[in-house]
């Protein structure tokens, strides 16, 4: 039995030599291997037999020890071993030659027992006597977990480790505490299952830190990997799948469960219901009583909560690990943002295939790397075009507005989570369905990228391309700003004081410009852009530290009553708007899918429109008894009229009484959602549900020609 496996990065084997020595002077036993690891390679099977024979791991924790694969594939073993006991600091000892400590991971580890670097014999033996003491309190070797590549990975076949995985290292360790801050050491009869999100833009790199995650840390899940990928939209093309609707992705969701079914032995019926399939798949891990990760990867933003828990593990036995691009799930799995790489790593990811030879090529890279904003999946296409291209063409290629050199590399180069080869095309699938509003804030921020922008700006360039105030021109921003940032396709940048600034990403606006559906439209946006920032240059030199004083709100005509008249047509403006967005997000406008939803709630949520609408006109000063115009340009007043006295007081008259009568009858015992599911007119109010798109949307429709802002709604469209 070995007392000291050493775990080092082979670079620093001139200063490992001397502990070694000191740590062999005093009677232990220490394993060291010689033989280099290939970066992208597992542990060997003679490192894992010679860690089972050790009693613990001491790890030279040097700066580049977190970047060497084969240390990291150590380390993490024998941290779940300990983990499994109870501590998963007891089996691993750390020397820190750095001056600080932020470099070690995970953050447990800079509590454990630690050395510094001994520089004089005199510390070389006072380290090794007090490791020597440690180990001796150990009686048996590291109870290692089974190795990874033996734990199940369904469905399909298990992915290698890929080379290209660059400065996540820190990830990795925040996703297990994520999924293990319940407790340590894991324990068989928890109650609630865990769950943490991946969250951030398209090829941030989501999909590969969930991949890498699963295969370092597939030990500590004796139960299995279970992957699902419900991101249907990066077809070959890149276009959009189609049918993105909730039904499709529950679908896609139940065709892959169907599957994991086989594979653990069960008969199920074709015919079988995901919720059938998932109890039955939920019974045979459970029967296994070990722990097993359940992976969910491209969760879409349009799927209710309901749905979303559906889609996690069926037992509590499991960590479900979701990726996505929305910020909409916060409240159901703790969110863990996915960021650009640094510098460092940005550099790192793009010359890793191919080393720039001389001073202009390096300057080249470094710039090319700096452009790329610390996008993984560009650095990767790009660093790997690197081998039959010099980095000073693929930096001219990167800003030629033509063809996009992305596109070029992905046909010539795969990558490790399998993207289209029209990644550009991917990369704005997102943008394109996002509505005029946000696509207006996204060309105009593209335009000035790397280049921060805020919300004054914005508005300001687009009153300045067409007809109209500057305050219904904000209200327009800001609703596509807040919906950019759900979809992660602009970036917060900090700024002082309470002024906010954005950013697009250098990649999403090269993938824009090459995708745009209205160039002329993105073109009059960036001179707008143009003339807002010429217009006021003294505001905008200082826009940081002192925001103009219209940027702060767009309902100042709200404070000066003897503005109303002439400002009452903007009033009327900013009411739509308010109404126009709040309707496309309700129940009528967006469907309820067969067999998902509550009747109760989405009369609630029409029921609520009275409120809504009536503090709206209030807050407009409009009111529902003013006269109405002619009925080829309707007040929002007339508007307000008939959705709420024409359409939703008849059908709630209707229907909430006898929705009511039934939830009264509801026997004890029986859950109110499955006492619903049963009632006899259930599918005629899903019926009739289905039937108000028409009258609301005709409303939406009309409210949007008094707004401007037509919000591209999909439900709109096909009514």
């Amino acid at each position: 039995m070995w007392d000291v496996f050493l775990s080092y990065s082979r670079a620093d084997l001139g200063r490992v030599e001397p502990l070694v020595a000191a740590l062999e002077a005093a009677g232990l036993r220490v394993f060291v291997d010689h033989a280099a690891i290939p970066g992208f390679g597992p542990i060997s099977s003679t490192i894992r037999r010679e860690m089972a024979r050790s009693k613990v791991l001491l790890a030279y924790y040097s700066a580049g020890y977190p970047h060497r694969p084969a240390c990291q594939w150590e380390l993490t073993t024998a941290y779940l071993a300990g983990w499994h006991e109870g501590d998963p600091r007891r089996r691993v000892l750390i020397v820190n030659p750095e001056r600080g400590s932020g470099h070690i991971h995970p953050i447990e580890l800079r509590d454990s027992r630690h050395w510094p670097l001994p520089s004089s014999p005199a510390q070389f033996r006072a380290f090794a006597a007090e490791v020597e003491a440690y180990v001796a309190a150990l009686s048996d070797s590291l109870p290692l977990l089974s190795a990874s590549g033996a734990t199940t990975w369904s469905p399909g076949p298990r992915p290698l480790p890929a080379a290209s995985f660059t400065g996540r290292t820190a990830e990795l360790w925040h996703i297990h505490s994520a999924l293990n801050s319940h407790a340590a050491p894991l324990v068989a009869d928890r109650t609630a299952p865990v769950a943490a999100q991946l969250r951030g833009p398209a090829g941030i790199g989501k999909t590969l830190l969930a991949q890498e995650y699963a295969l370092r840390f597939a030990g500590a899940f004796p139960a299995g990997v279970y992957w699902f990928s419900l991101d249907g939209r990066r077809g070959a093309t890149g276009q959009d799948r189609g049918d993105g609707s909730a039904g499709a992705v529950l679908g896609l969701f139940a065709d892959q469960l169907r599957a994991v079914a086989e594979e653990l032995g069960l008969r199920m019926d074709s015919g079988a219901q995901l919720s059938a399939l998932s109890g039955a798949v939920g019974e045979a891990l459970g029967r296994l009583r070990e722990p097993f990760l359940w992976v969910v990867d491209g969760l879409p933003g349009d799927l209710d909560s309901r749905q979303v828990n559906g889609l996690c593990a069926p037992h509590p036995g499991g960590r479900t690990l979701i990726t996505t691009r929305t910020l909409r799930y916060s409240a159901l799995a703790a969110p863990l943002e996915v960021l650009p790489l640094p510098r460092d790593a940005s550099y790192s990811l793009l010359t890793t295939r191919h080393e720039p030879e001389g001073s202009a090529e390096q300057h080249a890279a470094g710039q090319l790397a700096h452009d790329l904003g610390g996008h993984p999946l560009a650095l990767d296409l790009l660093g790997s075009a690197a081998q039959h291209h010099s980095f000073g063409d693929l930096l001219a290629a990167f800003h030629t507005p033509a063809s996009s050199v992305l596109d070029t590399a992905a046909s010539d180069h795969s990558t490790p989570t399998d993207w289209p080869l029209q990644v550009t095309a991917a990369l704005t699938c997102d943008a394109l369905l996002a509505g005029p509003p946000a696509l207006d804030v996204l060309r105009i921020g593209s335009a000035l990228s790397p280049d921060e922008f805020d919300s004054a700006l914005v508005a300001d360039a687009i009153a300045s391309a067409e007809p109209g105030s500057v305050a219904i021109a904000m209200r327009r921003t800001k609703a596509g700003i807040a919906l950019l940032r759900t979809l992660h396709l602009v970036e917060p940048v900090p700024a002082y004081g309470p002024h906010v600034l954005y950013r697009v990403p250098a990649v999403t606006a090269h993938a824009l410009q090459r995708h745009d559906p209205d160039p002329a439209r993105a073109q009059a946006l960036r001179l707008g852009a143009i003339r807002a920032l010429r217009g006021d240059q003294a505001a905008t030199l200082d826009r940081v530290s002192a925001p103009r004083p219209r940027a702060t709100g767009p309902r100042r005509e709200l404070q000066m009553p003897d503005q109303h008249r002439a400002a009452h047509s903007d009033l009327e403006r900013m009411a739509a708007f308010d109404l126009q967005t709040e309707l496309v997000l309700r129940i009528g406008i967006q469907q309820l899918e067969p067999g998902t939803g509550s009747l109760r709630e989405a009369l609630a949520s029409l029921h609520s429109l009275f409120a809504f609408t009536r503090s709206t006109l209030r807050q407009y000063n409009i009111g529902l008894a003013a006269p109405s115009r002619s009925e080829e340009t309707p007040s929002v007043h007339a508007l307000a009229d008939e959705l709420l006295n024409q359409t939703l007081r008849p059908f709630l008259s209707r229907w909430h009484p006898a929705l009511t009568a039934h939830e009264a009858a509801r026997p004890e015992g029986v859950p109110p959602l499955r006492h619903e599911q049963d009632w006899e007119q259930a599918q005629g109010l899903r019926d009739a549900l289905t039937g108000l798109s028409a009258p609301m949307g005709a409303v939406v429709t009309r409210l949007a020609a008094i707004s401007g802002a037509d919000l591209g709604t999909p439900a709109l469209k096909q009514g």
